[in-house]
């Protein structure tokens, strides 16, 4: 993931829109560098934040509890999965 992305999250009170927006840092020479940290979001109030461990096989949430653990699998398992949509150029 390279931009911030909104995630429509279905918990028990109702759905909720949180945006994920992954962490860079910039390294010698101007290149950034993927962190495996992602920040979580909702109505501009950081809610928390993941991390992944290598490969996006471990994580860990580190925020305050407004979801449940399975809140949580639904929102890691979408950036696992998550693509990045492709740039369309139009050469006409």
């Amino acid at each position: 993931m390279v931009n911030s992305v909104k995630y429509h999250l279905d918990t028990e009170k109702g759905e909720r829109l949180i945006t994920i927006e992954p962490v860079y840092e910039e390294i010698a020479g101007g290149d950034l560098f993927a962190t495996g940290r992602y920040i979580l979001s909702e109505n501009s109030s950081n809610i928390g934040e993941i991390r992944f461990d290598g490969e996006l096989f471990e994580w860990e949430w580190n925020g305050n509890p407004p979801f449940t653990d399975e809140n949580i699998y639904q929102i890691v398992n979408f950036i696992r999965e998550y693509n990045e949509p492709e740039l369309v150029f139009d050469l006409d």
